[in-house]
C-alpha cells in the first residue's frame, strides 16, 4: 500500500471533505481513499471515446442523418 500526502489543500476544501466524510460515517482518510479509488477505476474520457470509435460500424454522413430525420417528420 502506498502513502499519499496532499499539500496546500485549502481550508474550505478540507472542511467540506471532513463534513462529507462525517455524513458517510467515514474517517477523512477512508473517505478520501474511496474517492481516489473510484476516480482511478473510472476510465478516462479519451479511452471511452476511442473504444466507441473502434466499435462504431455505421458510416453515415450528417446529410444522411438529417435526410432521415426529415423523412421521419413527413411520415408523422
Amino acid at each position: 500500500m502506498a502513502t499519499l500526502y496532499v499539500r496546500d489543500l485549502s481550508e474550505e476544501a478540507l472542511t467540506e471533505l471532513k463534513i462529507r466524510a462525517a455524513r458517510n460515517r467515514q474517517s477523512l482518510q477512508a473517505y478520501a481513499r474511496t474517492l481516489l479509488e473510484q476516480e482511478a477505476a473510472t476510465p478516462a474520457l479519451e479511452d471511452v471515446v476511442a473504444r466507441i470509435r473502434e466499435r462504431a460500424t455505421a458510416r453515415l454522413s450528417t446529410g444522411d442523418v438529417l435526410r432521415d430525420i426529415d423523412r421521419g417528420r413527413r411520415h408523422e
